[in-house]
């Protein structure tokens, strides 16, 4: 199953396609805005209860072309209401309607679905500028929530900096206790993120004391895991990072490393540029705690 989001489910009658959805089609890969499509997604043999259940659970919204077509096929009908169902129980906005027809028809199709009477919907009028319009503007406001919704996991207070010089052995130390501070850091916000969404389930694996692994889960499907080890490809003096698809015993790929430096006043460890945190842009030496949060944010960022 995939784990990709996407960003509207498309329900529709199929003798829509050409004269309404084709058009929609074009106006999201113009925009960029992902979508689940059953003739792009179904593929010979595939399970369509299967793959139509995948569709609706990994989908923001559910984009439903009420249509006279539409309501004389009981197919459509199921996905309509099983995505009113998961909007009923999340009590989040899922279903946007799109109504097709004269304003007969569109009277008929709303006394035929009253469970939308009490929903705006738009209607087709041969310009898609406006749907695109409120779905960018839907999709911004749901990025907004869920970046709120999963800030308090990754903010918090960092004590200042102790600048003096440190010796070889108080390097060799930090590096430990760095180490020890992160997989702390790590196990310990996997349990709160278990704790309190019902929606995400972790998992945290212990390898040996300086190497471990982290999975998160949202609805019981893989959404990320890493690697974190002590030592790396480029020095011994260093913390490596692996995430997505890695063989645990093999250590040669890594996706990101962490080597300590000594200036003058100051030890802490040297970001890679592998990959850029705004957060982080002024700080040449993280120290131990910025270190946990910046490789917290960097395996947190699929699902935020």
């Amino acid at each position: 199953m995939s784990n990709m989001k996407k960003d509207v489910f498309i329900c529709h009658a199929s003798e829509d396609k050409i004269n309404i959805i084709r058009p929609l089609i074009e106006g999201f890969d113009k925009n960029k805005i992902s979508y689940w499509f059953d003739e792009a997604d179904i593929k010979w043999g595939d399970s369509l209860t299967g793959k139509v259940n995948e569709g609706l659970r990994i989908s923001k919204y559910v984009l439903v072309v009420l249509s006279p077509n539409f309501i004389l096929k009981p197919w459509p009908e199921r996905e309509f209401y099983a995505a009113l169902n998961m909007e009923s129980s999340s009590g989040e906005v899922k279903v946007l309607p799109l109504l097709v027809g004269s304003e007969k028809e569109k009277k008929e199709i709303l006394e035929r679905y009253p469970l939308i009477n009490d929903k705006k919907y738009l209607p087709w009028d041969l310009s898609i500028d406006n749907i695109l319009s409120e779905l960018l503007s839907r999709l911004e406001e749901k990025s907004h929530k869920l970046e709120q919704q999963y800030k308090e996991i990754i903010d918090f207070d960092l004590p200042p900096k102790i600048k003096k010089k440190f010796s070889t052995h108080e390097k060799d130390i930090f590096l430990k206790e760095a180490f020890e501070k992160l997989r702390e850091y790590f196990q310990n916000t996997l349990k709160k993120m278990d704790e309190k969404y019902t929606e995400i389930q972790t998992d945290f694996i212990e390898i040996h004391k300086f190497k471990f692994i982290c999975k998160i889960y949202i609805n019981g499907e893989l959404k990320n895991q890493c690697k974190i080890w002590l030592g790396g490809l480029t020095s011994s003096d260093s913390i490596a990072y692996a995430e997505g698809k890695f063989d645990i015993n093999n250590d040669n790929s890594i996706n990101d490393f962490f080597v300590i430096e000594i200036s003058e006043y100051e030890i802490g460890f040297k970001l890679s540029n592998m990959w850029f945190d705004i957060e982080f842009k002024n700080i040449d030496l993280l120290d131990k705690e910025q270190l946990s949060r910046y490789i917290w944010k960097r395996f947190i960022k699929t699902i935020i």
